[in-house]
């Protein structure tokens, strides 16, 4: 009787190791091909109030307001590309609540209401730290801000120099007829 002894060669080795290897790249990649197991959440509902909200944080004055900037397409681009599952679905719930409380204080829809009365309800709102909604307040409020100062209308807003002349370090306000923009945008 002979008994057979396995050998292994280098080009098995190899083989076996590029294949596990291999593997291990492309099984957690596919994990995501198994689809969704819910709907994401979507900010449809509330894209008039988010924008009634952006023209009541910067209205259009001498100077175009955040929706002629497009802050309220890049609140939604932020809301689907950089928020995850969860705090979309978080989010979204919250709008409801903020939606709701607005519409209650305002006496009907809040985005069709005047600007004055859309004034006097944010007033009545922010005043109550109770009140259902302040966290999305806040964050549509700091996006609001972030997306027109990174916007290119905020040029015509802010004074920009490149290359400033000598440096003033107390000046009026009225000389100048604008703040500065102390970075690039």
């Amino acid at each position: 009787m002979t008994t057979v002894t396995p050998s292994m060669s280098r080009r098995s080795m190899l083989r076996g190791t590029i294949t596990i290897a291999g593997a291990a790249i492309v099984l957690p990649s596919m994990a995501g091909l198994a689809g969704c197991s819910s709907a994401p959440a979507s900010l449809d509902t509330h894209k008039d109030m988010i924008a009634a909200l952006a023209d009541r944080i910067i209205p259009a004055t001498d100077t175009p307001g955040a929706s002629a900037a497009g802050v309220p397409q890049y609140i939604a681009d932020v809301f689907a590309d950089f928020f995850t599952e969860d705090q979309q679905s978080e989010f979204a719930a919250g709008l409801d609540g903020l939606a709701s409380t607005l519409d209650e204080i305002g006496g009907g829809d809040f985005a069709a209401l005047s600007p004055d009365k859309q004034d006097a309800a944010l007033t009545k709102f922010v005043d109550d730290q109770d009140a259902a909604g302040q966290f999305e307040w806040q964050q549509i409020r700091d996006m609001t801000i972030f997306g027109y100062y990174t916007s290119e209308i905020a040029t015509q807003e802010l004074s920009f120099e490149e290359v400033p002349g000598r440096y003033e370090a107390c000046i009026p306000l009225a000389e100048v007829d604008r703040a500065w923009l102390n970075r690039g945008v």
